[in-house]
């Protein structure tokens, strides 16, 4: 008797737990699991968001639509991550840092002070989280003043999306209320995950869009120091530009019959050659948009070689 009473009282004096919020078992695996997967289709997709708009401005810069040249999802995945390797180093350390003082503060403060803490904390992330907000939105209506600051805009409405959702969750835990609500809490988290995700892909659209034009004046600044090209081709490919020559081959029974002189490649993609003329500029350069082809030899040399005036 006096056994069975023992295991009722420990039975009684554990806490009562939340089913809509398991703490062990394959439930909590399950929703580590697929917090993991969300973040991680969401760093690819903005991956991949980056690396195509990335694409779109850089060949556009070169009056070239990029659709003509089969990128592919690897090639703009790796855009995409060679254009926002520092700027998520920068978040991640950024909140590493964040991190890492709220532990030490954990640990070096009283359970007391620590919830004083944290209930200051509240009000200062829902003031800054609001002045964020009501900065950053009316910036989708009229966005041409803050062209200069790319990525920040989104960057701001992201982190004052979490600012607020913070302190609506300390509010809740103070009031309460976190257990009560359970069901409300999925919806908001929902929520918040979206508007982040939103404010995001606005950052990563500014950027991309910013970083591929400041690429295409990098490349066009290099094209002097580009390898001379001469392509050969057995049938005329009509390339006319400044600085193009084109030579006809003298041999009756050469296989490439013509020549042309005076190209920088650009890229080759999606089986297209993209040619500039070696003084491309943006305001009178043309590109040519040439097919791989047999009939096609393409000859490299340094940059301010000159081929002889015959074949």
């Amino acid at each position: 008797m006096t056994a069975v009473i023992a295991r009722r009282t420990a039975a009684a004096a554990q806490p009562a737990t939340d089913p809509a919020e398991p703490r062990t078992g394959p439930a909590r695996a399950l929703r580590i699991v697929a917090s993991v997967v969300a973040n991680t289709t969401l760093l690819t997709a903005l991956l991949y968001f980056f690396g195509l708009v990335a694409t779109q401005v850089f060949f556009a810069h070169f009056r070239v639509h990029y659709t003509l040249l089969g990128q592919t999802s690897d090639e703009i995945l790796a855009r995409g991550a060679d254009g926002l390797f520092m700027p998520l180093a920068g978040i991640a350390i950024a909140v590493l840092f964040v991190t890492f003082v709220a532990r030490y503060l954990r640990t070096r403060l009283s359970a007391r002070r620590w919830a004083a803490f944290l209930r200051v904390c509240a009000p200062v992330a829902a003031v800054l989280g609001v002045a964020l907000l009501a900065v950053t939105v009316p910036i989708t209506v009229d966005p041409e003043p803050f062209r200069g600051y790319p990525g920040l805009p989104g960057l701001g409405f992201a982190v004052g999306v979490v600012l607020l959702a913070f302190a609506w969750r300390r509010w809740s835990v103070t009031a309460g209320r976190a257990r009560k609500g359970a069901g409300f809490g999925v919806a908001e988290s929902v929520a918040a995950f979206l508007l982040v995700s939103i404010g995001l892909f606005w950052a990563v659209g500014d950027y991309s869009a910013s970083v591929g034009t400041r690429r295409g004046f990098e490349v066009e600044a290099r094209v002097p120091d580009m390898p001379a090209l001469v392509v050969y081709s057995g049938g005329s490919l009509n390339l006319t530009g400044d600085g193009v020559r084109q030579v006809t081959c003298a041999q009756p029974d050469a296989t490439h019959k013509y020549r042309y002189d005076g190209l920088k490649l650009l890229l080759h993609s999606g089986g297209q050659y993209v040619f500039l003329p070696a003084t491309w500029r943006t305001s009178s350069g043309t590109a040519f948009v040439v097919p791989r082809t047999d009939s096609l030899r393409l000859e490299f040399g340094p940059p301010d070689s000159t081929p002889p005036p015959t074949c």
